[in-house]
């Protein structure tokens, strides 16, 4: 009897172990979330919770594949996901920082008349909200 009830309280110490862990390490993962999307805003001026409506509303994904963005399944621009924040180049010509990225958003045919990315002529704070978004999806 004394042995089934060792067994019983070894297995109710490892599962909650085993639920500490998960807790902490879901934790840490939420901060680290939290903490790419605060500086992402930061670094583009943007906030990037507003970005999806302003995508879906200019038809960004009809182009483009977007983590996050309903229906963003488009396979005529490259994909814009945690990739972004790594590449060296934004539409193969500017280097790749928030500020060139906004420009970018907002005048891509006046930088790069032969791309096939459109002028959206969105905002300056709607083109901030979309970079904030991008970069934060590492």
């Amino acid at each position: 009897m004394r042995s089934d009830l060792v067994r019983l309280l070894g297995g109710v110490l490892v599962a909650i172990v085993l639920l500490v862990v998960v807790i902490a390490a879901t934790t840490l993962w939420l901060d680290r979330r939290e903490r790419v999307r605060h500086e992402s805003d930061v670094a583009t001026g943007g906030v990037g919770a507003r970005a999806i409506p302003i995508m879906t509303a200019n038809g960004c994904s009809g182009c483009h594949t977007i983590p996050g963005v309903p229906g963003a399944q488009g396979q005529v621009g490259p994909r814009l996901d945690g990739s972004l924040a790594g590449r060296v180049y934004i539409g193969g010509v500017l280097a790749n920082n928030p500020e060139n990225l906004i420009r970018w958003i907002r005048s891509a045919r006046e930088i790069n008349p032969h791309t096939a990315m459109p002028s959206t002529r969105i905002t300056e704070q709607q083109a901030r909200d979309i970079a904030a978004y991008l970069y934060a999806l590492r």
